[in-house]
């Protein structure tokens, strides 16, 4: 008996193997688009995590953290580090996958001194950089006595015109004290203890002058143009897509604290670039921390009150010394009255005198002259009537005198209060930048 073989011919192996040749590649394809997406909404979701939280870091010490040195996650301030791995442990991250990420920061640090810490822009740096703008004030407040003032305000003079710039009202005595609520001002430039989110504030807006990246300082790559970036996560993506033997793509996997310039957030995805980039500009960190209203507040509206308030003060001691003037005529009009009234007098005796003089002339005469003794007593009432006219004029300028002197008394007070204010709108710009916001 013959048996015959069963099994696959040649035609039938053909027609699967064609069939597994057009299906494996569209599989392979979809499940690399599938894996792709996979670790990409992975990747992002970190990125979305990490962000969170340096903008919870930035909130909590005024600054951002230094990229880490390698994949364990702890920042690394050493040398004005500015391009480095995600400081996931530092920013308390519990996602160690964020140890893949790329990280760049803006740092751009200015001199140590006082005065240039506005200028700074180094965001991995908590530092006072800011020093409300104020208007001097009479320091120390003028007298109030019944003379002219002998404390008159200081006329105003130009500083640089930089935000922070600062005149403390005293040039032999700078406000330089320690920050503490109980002195005057409270916390001035400098102080540790004043470092709070309107520093980060100066120094995104500062930062953000620039149109574009400055050399050497953190940048997105946007065409052939470098754009500055508060701060830049990227994620390596699945592939090696553009084959240079390192997982990040482009500029990401050149870029380097020399120069850290990064792919822009907007770059697609290609068959040589795959990876994933967030950045947050300084206007857009700027934005989100409410700078602009803080830095108008603390800076522009304060200066501005205390410009009114000193131009008010300046207007009150002017009429205040018009109003010493014053005080000053109407003593020299009791003086005057005071002339009038021994005039007066004189007057008076005088016309006692010619009755006298008119009696002994009508007796001498047997009584011829009687018509002086009439004319005598006419004379000694109009002496009585200036004596009484003289009386009263010094009692007017009197009276003219010491309202003088209240006037003058009270409206000193005044120029005191609008002192005080001046001063107390300084005091109030150094505690709202004390506060911060």
């Amino acid at each position: 008996m013959r048996y015959r073989m069963q099994g696959f011919t040649l035609i039938e192996l053909s027609l699967v193997l064609l069939a597994l040749g057009l299906i494996l590649p569209g599989a392979v394809i979809f499940w690399q688009l599938s894996e792709r997406h996979r670790v990409t909404t992975v990747q992002m979701d970190v990125q979305t995590q990490s962000r969170d939280a340096l903008v919870g870091f930035l909130h909590a010490n005024y600054r951002l953290p230094c990229p880490a040195a390698d994949a364990l996650g702890v920042e690394d301030c050493a040398a004005t580090r500015q391009v480095g791995f995600l400081p996931w442990r530092s920013l308390g991250l519990p996602r160690p996958e964020a140890g893949g990420l790329s990280y760049g920061v803006y740092r751009a640090p200015s001199a140590a001194g006082v005065a240039i810490a506005p200028l700074d822009q180094d965001l991995a740096l908590a530092r006072d950089r800011m020093n409300p703008l104020r208007v001097r004030t009479p320091n120390p407040i003028p007298e109030n006595a019944d003379a002219p003032n002998p404390k008159a305000p200081p006329i105003p003079t130009v500083t640089a015109g930089l935000l922070g710039a600062t005149q403390s009202g005293d040039d032999a005595a700078p406000l330089n004290a320690a920050c503490d609520a109980s002195n005057v001002p409270p916390c001035p430039l400098g102080v540790e203890n004043a470092v709070n989110l309107l520093d980060v504030c100066l120094a995104l807006n500062t930062a953000s002058d620039a149109l574009v990246a400055p050399a050497g300082r953190l940048a997105t790559k946007v065409g052939v143009n470098r754009r500055t970036a508060a701060f830049v996560i990227a994620a390596p993506g699945m592939l090696d897509a553009d084959g240079n033997g390192q997982f990040f793509d482009g500029a990401n996997a050149l870029a380097t604290n020399a120069d850290p310039t990064f792919e822009a957030p907007s770059r697609a995805v290609t068959d040589t670039y795959d990876d994933v980039v967030m950045a947050a500009s300084h206007t857009e960190l700027f934005a989100e921390l409410h700078c602009g209203a803080a830095l108008s507040a603390v800076s522009h509206a304060h200066f501005n009150v205390a410009t009114g308030a000193l131009l008010l003060e300046r207007a009150m001691y002017d009429y205040r010394d018009q109003l010493y003037i014053a005080v000053v005529l109407a003593r020299a009009d009791v003086a005057a009255a005071t002339a009038g009234v021994a005039s007066a007098v004189a007057g008076s005796l005088d016309a006692a005198k010619e009755l006298l003089s008119a009696t002994a002339d009508t007796t001498a005469s047997v009584g011829a002259r009687a018509f002086q003794i009439a004319l005598a007593k006419v004379g000694i009432g109009l002496a009585v009537a200036s004596d009484i006219a003289a009386a009263y004029a010094l009692v007017d300028a009197g009276l003219s005198l010491a309202e003088a002197q209240d006037v003058h008394r009270d409206f000193a007070d005044r120029t005191t209060a609008i002192t005080n204010l001046s001063r107390s709108v300084n005091v109030n710009a150094l505690t709202a930048d004390a506060i911060g916001h």
